[in-house]
């Protein structure tokens, strides 16, 4: 909701109609047959440096724009496709749904033009111009036009995200990692927007409103990665509260449920968990601004049951896009994941993307989620394990995404039918998780297991998840 107060106020001259921006804002050169009056178009970024809010990814960037779409007109997008691993547009609901989207290798390039985003091409084409649509309405019954996206997707509640057309449209423009050495636009800048009315009769450039105003939010975000307790206190009962223990990951369907898995998804209330897990998921998906192209499964690490919580999986493989090597578009089980230790107010706080985890020779990675002062001493690249920090509060919520599954790997979390059946679906890929009384205590289960040199996940017998020495549940 903290989001849609900063658009509110970001976007207030632009609600009024094609209004000039206020003081301050930041122009683009003028289209072809621009008026000098126009409204806003991009007004916020989202990120870590930024509006860290509604749980983004560390590796992405998020452009909103309140657009306004008068009856008889459209919104046009011009833009270079970024060198990045992803880009996307996507239009939202008020309750912060996703209606309709349209990604990277969906994206017909300008005539002379490449797609560097389709498997195979140059992705350091010159020339890779395009152009999309957003149209106020619904989804054609014969099917979507070329380059285009809806503000409705024609479907009636509760079964799926929809909204009704209104003068006003939120659209979101995603760019996940772009490539090393490049700006977080991915080199190109953002899409230029233009209001043109379908008979093409008038064409209206809206400026760029992005506030200079806003403040930097990435000290709060390093200081609330760094914060939190150090060695818990083995004389105080497990209040058996944060989450389950092993962790269970779920699949997000919607903000409600989300919520209710955080409070009730664990031994002290899972008898209300239950009814609550089923009524919620008969609620319409979606929320937080989620992206179409991912799907999300959320564990949570609870300081109810050991000072350090430790995710082993098998990595999906992606296309490897950041060294500057990389220059044709290659192909994976996933276009990217990561997994992310975020916080119960909607930053994330760290994450671990796919191209930076460190892997063994089976293709596993092993990640530990503690607080900065529990870190234990082989949580480190090195020793080829990864850490992500815990923050302050006595739970979090972490974040697993895919993105763009192939159509021949099955095991992604968006073939995950429905909740409970997780496990079974990904199989190896989905991470199994191990509790540890204390930081000490993982570094002797690695010391063990080859040390930080040699380290090798002892498949035949892993670490058994368990409740920390000393701490007796409530009874």
């Amino acid at each position: 909701m903290r989001l849609l107060y900063v658009l509110g106020a970001l976007a207030t001259v632009s609600l009024t109609g094609l209004v000039v921006p206020g003081a301050g804002a930041r122009r683009r050169a003028p289209h072809a047959r621009s008026s000098p009056a126009a409204s806003c178009g991009w007004v916020l970024e989202i990120s870590g440096d930024q509006a860290n809010v509604a749980f983004p990814d560390q590796a992405a960037r998020y452009w909103v724009a309140q657009l306004p779409i008068p009856p008889g007109f459209h919104i046009q997008l011009d833009g270079q496709f970024p060198h990045a691993r992803y880009m996307s547009f996507m239009t939202y609901d008020p309750a912060t749904r996703a209606i309709d989207g349209i990604h990277d290798s969906q994206i017909a390039p300008n005539p002379g033009s490449v797609n560097p985003f389709v498997a195979g091409a140059d992705r350091t084409a010159p020339n890779r111009s395009y152009r999309v649509y957003v149209v106020n309405g619904a989804i054609p019954g014969a099917g979507r036009a070329p380059n285009t996206i809806y503000t409705d997707n024609g479907k009636p509640p509760p079964q799926t995200k929809t909204s009704s057309p209104t003068h006003m449209t939120t659209l979101i423009y995603r760019v996940y990692e772009p490539d090393q050495g490049e700006s977080i636009t991915g080199g190109e800048g953002l899409p230029r927007i233009s209001l043109v009315a379908d008979n093409g009769l008038a064409h209206v450039a809206l400026g760029d409103c992005l506030s200079s105003a806003l403040p930097s939010t990435q000290a709060l975000t390093d200081e609330l990665a760094a914060a939190g307790t150090g060695a818990g206190s083995d004389s105080l009962p497990s209040a058996e509260l944060g989450g389950q223990d092993p962790p269970v990951w779920l699949k997000y369907t919607n903000m409600v449920n989300g919520v209710g898995n955080g409070v009730l998804n664990n031994p002290r209330t899972e008898a209300a968990w239950g009814p609550f897990q089923q009524a919620s998921n008969m609620l319409p998906t979606g929320g937080f601004y989620d992206n179409l192209d991912n799907a999300y499964m959320v564990a949570f690490d609870t300081a109810s049951y050991g000072d350090i919580v430790v995710f082993h999986g098998k990595a999906p493989t992606t296309p490897q896009t950041y060294l500057p090597s990389d220059t044709t578009m290659g192909t994976g089980q996933l276009r990217y994941w990561s997994m992310c230790s975020n916080m119960s107010t909607t930053q994330y706080l760290g994450c671990v993307m796919d191209d930076g985890v460190k892997l063994d020779s089976q293709g596993y990675y092993t990640i530990v989620i503690s607080t900065a002062a529990n870190r234990p001493a082989v949580a480190r690249p090195a020793c080829g394990i990864e850490w992500l920090p815990k923050g302050p509060l006595p739970s979090a919520p972490i974040i697993l995404r895919n993105m763009v599954p192939a159509p021949t790997f099955t095991q992604a979390i968006q073939d995950v039918p429905a909740q409970g059946q997780e496990q079974a679906t990904l199989g190896p890929y989905y991470p199994q998780g191990y509790y540890f009384d204390h930081a000490s205590n993982f570094d002797g289960f690695v010391n063990a297991n080859g040390g930080c040199s040699a380290f090798q996940w002892p498949y035949s017998s892993p670490p058994v998840s368990y409740r920390p020495a000393g701490l007796p549940g409530l009874g």
